[in-house]
């Protein structure tokens, strides 16, 4: 296996597990089984396109997202930035209805996750 199936693989496994979490933490939001069934559908596919989306997704925000800086949820308009992507794969923006009220543990887990996930993305594209 290359180092980029590797990457590949370990990126989708994050994605997977988090968007599994999410599903587990809020199990009453049927976007959040939506959005797990969507980064299944997407990784059999196109998977190079769900990683150079993140990817370019998350570019801008590389600074706020390795500082934990919440205004990321908080003030972004992922709807307007992203509107082509909302429909089904648009956990950052739905985090934003959460985030404030998680505990300071699932917050950080949730960080945890982006993180990976945006450097897995960066490293595969």
């Amino acid at each position: 296996m290359t180092s980029k199936a590797v990457l590949m693989k370990a990126f989708f496994t994050q994605f997977t597990s988090f968007a599994t979490e999410l599903t587990e933490m809020y199990p009453n939001d049927p976007d959040f089984s939506m959005f797990l069934n969507a980064i299944q559908i997407a990784k059999t596919a196109n998977p190079a396109m769900v990683i150079r989306t993140v990817s370019a997704n998350v570019a801008g925000f590389e600074d706020k997202i390795m500082a934990m800086d919440e205004s990321f949820f908080m003030s972004h308009s992922f709807e307007k930035d992203y509107g082509e992507y909302v429909s089904d794969i648009n956990v950052f923006g739905k985090l934003k209805q959460y985030i404030q009220d998680m505990s300071p543990t699932s917050k950080a887990n949730v960080w945890k996750y982006i993180q990976n996930i945006m450097r897995l993305a960066q490293a595969c594209a």
